[in-house]
């Protein structure tokens, strides 16, 4: 009996050392926890520079314990920031990517927006690609980020890494703007509504937006304030005049089946037209000048006069009929920078080519935004023929003759292949559509006659030769012919 009392009051003893070490152990754990947030916060101080009493590598080294062990998302974060640009760590993108991803699925939504940014901009080691960023903003989205709405906006605004869609931008800015006031978003609402684009044009809900933003002390509001008219002012002024000069009220689509590449030297004039990101809307018009020529390497490079801008460049050509700039920037008056010109690079030009006449689309990119300008179209009518020195070897090559030409009903096509290969003959009308194709067959490097008889209608088309890595072109009529 005595025993047994002995063991009840060791066990009781015991059940209430195994209680207090319960108690001590969860008061510590509490107590870490709030030191933990303590710690985090003077970890942010010291890699600020605001403490420096402590080393940046003790304040990582505390981020990455808070992080690994206490699923932290804002030491998460943190240590994305700091492997992006470098503090307390070796820069280091992949790391930065991985830290920020793991923060956004562990709640920290904002995450989201500084791995967008990364890829937005392409910086810190992180080649641009503007499908990440817009994938990482709508993951921020998802997870009720108001600034990463703002941003997937923006993308949807100018239709980059997705199409292009102004209804839905400004779905994603009003959810901003009344959700946290938020500056940006209240901005571009103001640039819907003033301009139409995604809403019906109101310029009382305008101002609004507008001067709420700028009472925000948000510059771009203030300078839009200040400004008379919308920036697609000129589509409502000039439509009456595009009939007769035949500059396109909206962004023509570009074929870029049809071109002869060896139509393309000469001197030319006529004019570019810059449109809305949706390609709606004139913006602005400039006369344009350009001189094409050939040089040793079998490249382009000539020069291009925009109103009283002359602009040298090089560029490759693909049979495909596009101009890839290697050098030249071109400068322009842009409304969002007055009095200042904004320099865009050259990256390359689209081109539907025809014997007298080049018409495409102009690609350039902001070297300040880091990102494409809008829309714009060239078209341009020959002025003269440049005398092009080029080996006469090559020339038979590249070229087709077609006799007669004008024809009526058949016509032979004369032309001289480097080399044994399956052939196919194709007919594209001014729309480059294809009207008509006859399949060759495989034939012997060498000259060749082939008589073609196309049933088309009247008019003037590209006969297109496809014989391997060959592709020969040339312009065709039909005239007086019986379908």
């Amino acid at each position: 009996m005595k025993s047994f009392l002995i063991f009840m009051r060791v066990r009781g003893l015991c059940i209430q050392c195994l209680v207090f070490m319960f108690i001590w152990s969860s008061m510590n754990v509490l107590a870490y926890d709030k030191g933990s947030k303590d710690d985090i916060k003077h970890a942010v101080r010291v890699l600020k520079n605001i403490d420096k009493d402590f080393s940046k590598e003790w304040a990582i080294s505390l981020l990455q314990k808070a992080a690994e062990i206490d699923t932290c998302a804002y030491a998460m974060n943190t240590l994305g920031l700091a492997y992006m640009a470098g503090v307390g760590v070796k820069q280091d993108s992949i790391q930065a990517i991985y830290w920020f991803e793991k923060a956004g699925e562990h709640g920290y939504s904002e995450a989201y927006h500084n791995l967008g940014m990364m890829y937005k901009n392409g910086c810190y080691g992180v080649k641009q690609d503007f499908v990440k960023a817009y994938n990482a903003f709508v993951n921020g989205v998802e997870a009720g980020s108001v600034i990463c709405k703002y941003d997937a906006g923006f993308m949807l605004y100018k239709g980059l890494g997705i199409c292009q869609n102004y209804n839905e931008a400004v779905n994603l800015f009003n959810d901003a703007a009344n959700e946290s006031e938020h500056t940006p978003s209240l901005y571009m609402l103001g640039l819907c509504y003033r301009n139409g684009y995604g809403v019906l044009q109101d310029t009382a809900k305008a101002s609004y937006y507008l001067n709420r933003a700028a009472m925000l002390s948000f510059g771009p509001a203030m300078e839009e304030l200040q400004r008379t008219q919308p920036e697609n002012y000129l589509d409502e002024i000039s439509v009456s005049n595009y009939i007769s000069t035949g500059l396109p009220t909206q962004m023509p689509n570009i074929s870029i089946e049809v071109n002869d590449t060896s139509f393309i030297f000469g001197q030319y004039r006529g004019f570019l037209v810059m449109y809305d990101w949706s390609g709606k809307y004139v913006l602005a018009e400039k006369p344009l000048k350009i001189n094409i020529y050939r040089d040793e390497k079998g490249t382009a490079s000539g020069t291009l006069i925009m109103a009283n801008d002359t602009i040298e460049f090089k560029a490759d050509i693909t049979n495909a009929g596009h101009l890839v700039f290697s050098k030249g920037n071109v400068c322009f008056n842009e409304r969002y920078n007055i009095g200042k010109k904004i320099t865009y690079r050259m990256d390359n030009a689209i081109l539907d080519i025809w014997k007298d006449k080049i018409r495409g689309r102009l690609n350039l990119y902001s070297l300040k935004l880091k990102e494409p300008e809008r829309p714009m179209y060239i078209e341009l009518s020959r002025v003269s023929d440049i005398d092009i020195s080029f080996n006469k070897e090559d020339e038979r090559f590249t070229r087709i003759i077609a006799m007669p030409n004008p024809f009526s009903n058949e016509f032979c096509a004369s032309f001289e292949l480097q080399e044994q290969c399956d052939a196919q003959i194709r007919i594209f009308d001014q729309a480059g559509k294809m009207v008509f194709i006859e399949n060759i067959g495989i034939i012997d490097s060498g000259k060749h006659n082939v008589m073609i008889a196309p049933q088309i209608k009247d008019g003037t088309y590209v006969l297109n030769i496809k014989a391997g890595k060959q592709i020969l072109r040339t312009i065709i009529v039909k005239k007086g012919g019986v379908l």
